[in-house]
Formats: structure tokens, sequence, C-alpha cells
């Protein structure tokens, strides 16, 4: 299972208002002088929330929002959709917060909402257009999203404001890559390297053009020289896991992507990797708890809900495999040909449902190009269809007769 590029650089999440927190109220003067007679009157000294959103305008009530997010993320990616869900709340309430806005645009990210992701981001640089960091992370949104040309010109604008900024020349060598612009891709790498030869995200990205070309020794010694500089780099560590496969070296590719997740528990691409290696050497049960971590932190990720489904039905998790693949094929691919199938078995035989059974396999039969497969897709269809013929044709079975109550007394013996 071949992950994305991952070395567009993640940016922290910001756990701070831009600017906002180090705004200090002065005191008001008293409209009136004291007299002698008067005593002192104790003004109660505002919490910090409460300056906030005097200066900037934004309610309490979405700065406590916000702020519940913000733990939510320091708490890791299991609380990211508690963090999601406070940070809508925190729009909701007030739609020009912008760093609502910014921060909820980098979760959507994280999970595969691109499109959500970049109309979050974009949302916070219309409101802000002055921090630098929105355009950096709109940049990234749209490669992610692969609009690559609006990517392209934010990364260039990035460049021209910070002729220094190697991370962005960096990702732009990553856009020119998946565009299939090897020989630009390398040109951006080599002038980082001239400026830095041993940038890390530069070398990641090298190794990555050799995996392009086959050039598997190059690519092996461009990701192991990155790692010399930093040995628990997750992009890194996966990629040379990466490589190892293509090798057929599959000790090497678990023990590169076990290291990674090591280093980052919650790192979605190394763990999915790695379940599906063992989901394909019949290790069930890791698998399925590899598949179980990852769809708790990205619970709307395509290929976790696969993988989740294909390792439920593999350790007899039935309903678990059927909710999985329904959200693939639902969210996903809706013709996906082995969802299709797998959810027909499930239903026709775990689940015991011959309808949706009978529905899933219909589908089949008019994507299936095999024609031996579209006979048993439709000899199962006749078999169902014909028990609940059957079974409609069955009388419904006679209820007993009901016994009248006796009144009361009667029928019971004298007592003389």
């Amino acid at each position: 299972m071949k992950n994305t590029l991952t070395n567009l650089t993640r940016r922290p999440l910001m756990g701070v208002l831009a600017g906002a927190l180090a705004v200090t109220l002065s005191a008001g003067c008293s409209s009136a002088p004291k007299t002698v007679d008067e005593a002192p009157v104790e003004v109660p000294e505002k919490s910090e929330q409460e300056k906030i959103s005097e200066s900037t305008g934004i309610p309490l009530e979405a700065l406590g929002a916000f702020e519940e997010a913000m733990a939510a993320i320091e708490a890791g990616a299991t609380e990211r959709q508690t963090a999601i869900e406070a940070l809508e709340r925190a729009i909701e309430i007030e739609p020009t917060f912008a760093e609502a806005h910014y921060n909820l645009g980098l979760l959507y990210g994280e999970i595969d909402r691109n499109d959500d992701a970049v109309e979050r981001i974009q949302n916070a640089r219309e409101l802000d257009p002055d921090v630098f960091d929105y355009t950096v992370a709109l940049a990234k949104a749209y490669a992610e999203n692969e609009q690559y040309d609006d990517a392209q010109t934010l990364f260039s604008e990035v460049v021209a404001r910070d002729p220094n900024n190697l991370v962005a020349k960096n990702n732009m060598a990553v856009i020119a890559l998946r565009r299939g612009e090897e020989d630009q891709a390398l040109r951006y790498v080599e002038e980082i390297l001239r400026e830095d030869n041993v940038n890390v995200g530069a070398l990641n990205t090298l190794g990555l053009i050799y995996m392009e070309r086959e050039n598997l020794s190059l690519a092996k010694y461009s990701l192991r020289k990155a790692l010399k500089e930093d040995e628990a780099n997750v992009d890194v560590l996966n990629n040379l896991g990466l490589v190892y496969i293509q090798e057929d070296n599959v000790p090497l590719a678990v023990d590169s992507f076990s290291k990674a997740i090591e280093a980052d528990e919650d790192y979605l691409e190394s763990r999915l990797n790695l379940a599906a290696i063992l989901l394909e050497y019949l290790d069930y049960e890791r698998a399925n708890a590899h598949f179980t971590h990852a769809v708790r932190i990205a619970p709307h990720h395509c290929v976790a809900n696969l993988g989740k489904g294909a390792s439920s039905f593999a350790v007899g998790e039935h309903e678990d495999a059927d909710e999985r693949y329904s959200y693939y094929l639902e969210e996903c691919d809706s013709d996906h040909l082995s969802s299709l199938e797998r959810l027909a078995q499930l239903n026709e035989t775990h689940l015991q449902r011959p309808e949706k059974a009978i529905a899933y396999y219909e589908r089949l039969v008019e994507l299936e190009d095999d024609v031996n497969k579209v006979a048993n897709y439709q000899a199962s269809i006749n078999f169902m269809r014909s028990q609940l013929e059957q079974q409609a044709q069955q009388p419904e079975p006679e209820a007993a007769p009901e016994v009248e109550e006796a009144p009361e007394g009667e029928g019971e013996e004298s007592a003389e």
C-alpha cells in the first residue's frame, strides 16, 4: 500500500491567537473623584479571555471553544475529532475568527478532507492576508488537493517574500515530482543542497526522485543520509520502508515502518503500510490492531477504512467490516468491486441479510467484465430470491387459541 508523498513539511498548530494573548489593557480612569468618606471599590480582575475578547471583538463563547480545541490538539490525534467539533463551533459563533479557520483547515488536511482544508485556510488568509503562515499553509493545502498550479504560485510568492525559505523550495520540488517533472524537481533539490548539503527535507525528496527513476541504491543512500541527520524523521523512515518494499525486502520494510511508529504513534502512513504487510502475510490480529488505531486517528480516511474492513472481516468482526466497506463505497469509490463483493458475501452469509446481498450482487453484475464471475453472482441472486419466495409462501403459524379466564370463584371446589 503506497502512501502519498509526505514531505510537505507539517507546521504545528498555532495554539494562540495571532498576537492577541500579548495584549494587556490599561485600567480606565474613574469618572468621578473619590471623597474622603468613600470606600475604595474593588474591580474584579478581568480574565485573560475577557481581555482578548475586548481587544479582538471575538465573543467569549467562541474563545472558549477555541481553547477547548487547543487542549484537544495537545492531547493527541485520538482527540482530533473533539478539536474539529470545537473549532467548527467557534466559527459558527464568530465567522470572522481567522485563527479558528486556519487550525480547522490544518486538522481537515490531516484526515484527508482536502477540499475542506483548502476552503478553511483560504478563509483565514482572506480574513487576515498579512499572516505569512496562512499563505504557506494554503500553498501546502493546494498541493495536497492536487491543485498544483495554485500551490506553485503561492510557494513562489513565499520564496519571493523569504528567499531563504528552503522548506518552500523543497515543497516546490515535491510538487514538480508529483506532476511528473523529475528534472525540475531535481533542479530545486540541487539548489537547496548547494545551500545546505545535509538538508533533511531535500535529501528526502532526492530519495523520492530516485525511487521514481527506480534507482533504489541511490534512493537508499539519500534517505539514509537524511536519517544520519534526523534518525527519528517519520517521513524519511516511511519512504525508506517503501524503497525496501520495492526491493521485496519485507523484514527491513517492517523495521522501517515500525521505527516511524515508535517515533510517532499517530503517524498514519506507516501504520497503514505496516498493517497492509501484516494483512498480506495473514497476521490478522496485528493488522487489525494497526487499522483500528488508524481509523481512530483518521475516521474519514479512505484507505484506513478499507483496510479496517478487510482486517475486521478476517478476525470475524462482521458488523464492523460491513460498516467500513459501506463507508468506503459511500464516501470514496462507489464502484469498488472488491468492496461490493465482500459486502455481498457478508450479507449473504454471516449477517443473513439476503435483500442487501442481492442488491450488492446486482451492482456487481452491472460492473464486472468477467463473465464467469457474473454467472456466479447471478446464481447467488437466483438462489437467494428462491429462498425468499419460499419463505413468503409459507403460511403463518396459527396462533394458539386464547383461554378465557373463568369468572372469579367459578370452578373452585367447595371447602365443605
